[in-house]
């Protein structure tokens, strides 16, 4: 831990313990505590360096401290910069299991599986199964539906539903050029909203793709 990091961290201390006890906060107080490691004159040194920093400050001479309202909005500011490293390290967590799960469902489902965070990015897999033998001769039809997953075209749409969790859904979206049918539900991956989507044409195996589906969702209430 940096200098700067530890100030820091005796300035959240300082504060935490200001807040629960609404009083000066000394150094022998500071002592007391078991996150604490530091001798007296040593809290007494880093004490005296906040309040030189405009942190801290002694309402009368021999007193413990109180924060300044500069310290305060230090203080706010790092649990602010704490939550967003944390909400990040979520987010990607998120994202590597969602993509570990289309990952494991785009051989299985009939169609194009598609799964990705709301309001963030997302993962598709199994394209190749839109270009079996029998669809070749729907050549174009197939390179529609893939331009419509490409643009995120069909993230909007369903990202602008208001969805129940754990509950299937489908629709037959019209693209003017090919009719796009669609088996979507949303799911809880480590505490965010997460939509996972079978896109296709009117030709697949709907049966297999809601069976699919239906036991992820059984898997995750």
């Amino acid at each position: 831990m940096s200098h700067d990091e530890k100030l820091l961290a005796l300035l959240d201390l300082v504060i935490d313990t200001y807040i629960n006890k609404g009083e000066p906060v000394g150094s022998k107080f500071l002592n007391t505590l078991d996150d604490v490691e530091y001798a007296p004159s040593t809290l007494r040194k880093y004490l005296n360096m906040l309040e030189k920093q405009g942190m801290v400050y002694q309402p009368y001479n021999s007193s413990g401290r109180i924060p300044t309202i500069d310290g305060l909005k230090l203080y706010i500011e790092n649990y602010l910069q704490q939550i967003e490293e944390e909400t990040a390290a979520e987010v990607i967590s998120a994202r590597e299991n969602i993509k570990e799960l289309v990952e494991m469902l785009g051989s299985l489902v009939d169609g194009v599986i598609i799964g990705f965070l709301r309001n963030d990015e997302y993962y598709y897999l199994g394209i190749n199964n839109l270009l079996r033998d029998d669809l070749k001769e729907d050549y174009e039809e197939t390179r529609n539906i893939i331009r419509f997953i490409e643009e995120k075209r069909i993230v909007k749409y369903i990202d602008e539903k208001i969805l129940k969790r754990n509950q299937m859904y489908y629709t037959f979206l019209d693209d003017h050029q090919t009719i796009i049918s669609t088996v979507y539900a949303k799911v809880n991956i480590d505490g965010y909203d997460c939509i996972l989507a079978i896109v296709g044409p009117t030709r697949v195996n709907y049966k297999k793709n809601v069976a699919i589906l239906s036991q992820i969702l059984q898997k995750m209430e």
